[in-house]
């Protein structure tokens, strides 16, 4: 980090070189100091909507368009964050609602899209580097290489990844932060851990597994399984190796963005490993892949390695890192914050988690709680095929338990009970 006084600027792009991101440290005390500035000198600028280009190294989507308001209204340089947020906030071309633009004394982020891929960017001043590197450290990280690491001591991560399973037989965890996209939703990407293996036996135990898989809620011809990444990395270990360099030298070359976005990837190598690789060329074979392997970065340590496959002639490389808790242990801040990259937008916010998904029983039960509420007290009809019922009536059954009527249609009644709806008998002759 310098030492002299200055703001830090980062832009998450797709467009920019192999870690997506351009780093730019700005001559200026503060945040409101620098865009205070600058709006002075949009003023006077013949091009306001791209003067600052000098400074933060290229064009910033969206960017201009709070100086060519400052040129265009006369805007006053602002004297107070509370100032500078109410010019942005209306003048700052952003995709997205208002959440997408976060702003206080120390830090600006901002999230946004061009209509192909998410962007976002970050001004934040020396204080949040200081004070929180677990959470910042990846984002002034510029060089596309991972620094060695290896200690003892537990690394506890900033949230619970999920899990990738089956659990090795080992100890530790390998750590995997997936900075990839296949559609507009590009960021922030997916972090997960596999639990029981380091980074030196990964090889071994890709080939050793099978990866879980179970039909999606939505739809039985799509698994939910493994991230596509780790199955094809799984299915580029040939028999024996040790490291995964030579398997993510073959994922560089294979057209990955094409499979996926064109076909069902999730039926690919969910078997045994034997046949994961056939599977995967067999698909890929009908795709040409729009990037260079030539330009992907491939580098592999004892705990950690670095993955900037070339993927896109337009947007360029893609990032997998992969560390397990030693490393994790030796540069516990950069390994935090790479994990919160994968996780959310926002390095210094951390998104709410995610709402447990109401399994079918769960679903089945609430909605029993819901149509019988207030009544459990009430007296049931003990269930007969004899008994006759009309909606509403309370039904007692041997097996299922209490239960509403909810539809009647002639010798059958529609019964919603704990465990779901079922079809009975009524009426039927004594």
């Amino acid at each position: 980090m310098s030492e002299a006084p200055g703001i830090w600027f980062v832009y998450r792009s797709h467009y920019e070189g192999p870690l997506s991101r351009r780093v730019r440290r700005l001559d200026a005390p503060s945040i409101l100091a620098w865009f205070s500035g600058k709006m002075i000198e949009a003023k006077k600028a013949e091009e306001p909507s791209s003067f600052y280009e000098d400074e933060l190294g290229g064009y910033v989507y969206g960017f201009g368009t709070v100086f060519e308001a400052v040129k265009e209204h006369g805007l006053t340089a602002p004297k107070s964050t509370a100032e500078l947020e109410k010019i942005l906030r209306k003048h700052l071309y952003v995709e997205g609602g208002p959440g997408n633009v976060r702003i206080d004394e120390h830090s600006l982020r901002v999230l946004t899209d061009d209509d192909e891929v998410m962007l976002a960017y970050f001004f934040f001043d020396d204080e949040v580097a200081r004070k929180q590197p677990e959470r910042v450290s990846w984002l002034l990280h510029e060089e596309p290489k991972l620094p060695e690491g290896d200690a003892d001591g537990p690394f506890t991560p900033p949230f619970e990844p999920e899990l990738v399973l089956p659990r090795g037989e080992g100890e530790g965890t390998t750590y995997a932060c997936l900075l990839t996209s296949y559609d507009g939703e590009s960021i922030p990407g997916q972090a997960v851990a596999i639990p029981g293996v380091r980074l030196p036996d990964l090889a071994s135990h890709l080939r050793t597994v099978v990866p879980t898989k179970k039909p999606e809620s939505w739809s039985k011809e799509w698994l939910d399984t493994w991230p596509v990444e780790l199955r094809l990395l799984r299915a580029m270990i040939e028999p024996g190796q040790i490291s995964i360099a030579p398997a993510l030298a073959k994922c560089a070359a294979y057209p990955l963005r094409e499979v996926v976005v064109q076909t069902n990837h999730t039926l690919l190598g969910v078997g045994a490993h034997q046949h994961a690789e056939g599977e995967f060329y067999k698909v890929g074979t009908a795709f040409k892949l729009d990037g260079d392997p030539t330009k992907a970065i491939v580098q592999v340590g004892k705990h950690a390695a670095l993955f900037c496959p070339h993927t896109s002639s337009a947007f360029g490389h893609e990032q997998w890192i992969l560390f397990d808790d030693r490393w994790a242990a030796a540069h516990p801040a950069l390994a935090a914050s790479m994990l919160r990259y994968a996780h959310g937008w926002d390095p210094l916010r951390d998104p709410a988690p995610p709402k447990p998904v109401e399994s079918e029983a769960e679903r089945n039960e609430r909605a029993w709680k819901e149509a019988l509420a207030g009544r459990m007290e009430e007296a049931a009809t003990p269930y007969r095929t004899t008994a006759r019922f009309a909606p509403g009536d309370l039904v007692e059954h041997m097996k299922f338990g209490r239960g509403l009527v909810r539809r009647v249609d002639g010798g059958k009644i529609e019964v919603l009970f704990k465990d779901g709806a079922r079809l009975l008998a009524h009426a039927m002759p004594g």
